[in-house]
């Protein structure tokens, strides 16, 4: 016979298993998931070609001119917004938040900015 405690523990385990296969099927069928991975892995293989006196800069060119940052890191937002944090050159600090659909941007080896070049950090959120 089973006890209390041990029901319990089965209905715990269960709910944590449908948590964990619901979760997973959030990521699979989230586009922000997939393009943030992928995102992740074209700036990763960008860094590796560098040397260390370069760091990462992003150039768009979608605000009536072309603008120019250091990028710091790229967060990612369900359902379907990246946003950028970065420093322009003159110091200002900017943050970039743009749709999946709208994603264009051009990766650029700039000088760095401190001693020790950036990598881009990711948050996932």
């Amino acid at each position: 016979m089973t006890s209390h405690k041990d029901s319990t523990t089965l209905i715990q385990k269960m709910n944590d298993i449908q948590n964990h296969v619901s979760e997973v099927a959030r990521l699979r069928n989230n586009p922000v998931i997939e393009i943030g991975q992928a995102l992740k892995n074209y700036i990763e293989t960008f860094e590796r070609a560098l040397d260390n006196d370069h760091e990462v800069g992003v150039r768009l060119a979608s605000f009536g001119g072309v603008m120019m940052f250091h990028a710091q890191q790229i967060g990612f937002s369900e359902p379907n917004v990246i946003t950028f944090f970065g420093v322009t050159d003159d110091g200002e600090k900017v943050q970039l938040i743009q749709h999946v659909t709208q994603l264009n941007f051009l990766l650029k080896a700039v000088k760095k900015r401190d001693d020790k070049p950036n990598r881009i950090g990711f948050i996932w959120g």
